[in-house]
């Protein structure tokens, strides 16, 4: 096989890869038809795409400058999708959450969930209002995502944690199983088979 060959094999497994992410963490907007929602969380693959398909031009036409000039535009466009597709509100939310500044990042996870009622963004409030030691409400959001999307298993996983630290050990294990049912990522499956495994 030779480099070209290589070349184009690594292409396609890249963008093979980059939309199975895509599309894993997206899952729910799927089952959701949020198809706008999708479309702009996939606009760095988009963005990707478009860099692979130039870049087969440029080789075959460009000069070692068009090279140079291809690396600085499709640096700026992977960046720029990245930052578009994930709304505003969602970026500053998430960074009031990691910051530690929980009542700030329920109250832009509401403004979110109440802007566009899916179940990640009404999970994502019951995690924050948990995180703000808030449970009533915790519950309550994340009950409203699991109505939303049954599949939501973040919203099952969130709940479970709450209800734990309410002392509500049968109905956490039982959130927790179902949440190991249904659509959970990988990094929050093992936490909660862990949880499961301490609580049983």
């Amino acid at each position: 096989m030779g480099s070209g060959a290589i070349t184009v094999v690594l292409i396609f497994l890249l963008l093979f890869v980059s939309w199975q992410t895509i599309y894993v963490a997206n899952r729910d907007l799927v089952r959701a038809r949020a198809w706008g929602d999708l479309a702009r969380r996939a606009l760095p693959f988009a963005a990707l795409l478009l860099m692979v398909s130039s870049l087969l031009v440029v080789q075959a036409y460009g000069k070692g400058w068009a090279l140079l000039a291809w690396m600085a535009v499709s640096g700026v466009v992977i960046i720029g999708a990245s930052l578009l597709s994930v709304p505003s509100l969602e970026r500053r939310a998430s960074r009031a959450f990691r910051g530690g500044d929980y009542a700030q990042a329920a109250q832009l996870y509401g403004e979110l969930a109440d802007e566009k009622p899916l179940a990640r963004n009404k999970a994502f409030l019951g995690a924050a209002l948990g995180a703000a030691e808030r449970n009533e409400e915790s519950v309550e959001a994340s009950t409203q995502a699991i109505g939303a999307d049954p599949q939501y298993g973040l919203a099952y996983f969130n709940r479970a944690l709450i209800l734990h630290k309410m002392g509500k050990k049968g109905r956490s294990v039982k959130d927790l199983e179902k949440a190991l049912e249904t659509d959970l990522p990988r990094r929050f499956r093992s936490a909660a088979q862990r949880m499961l495994e301490d609580l049983s």
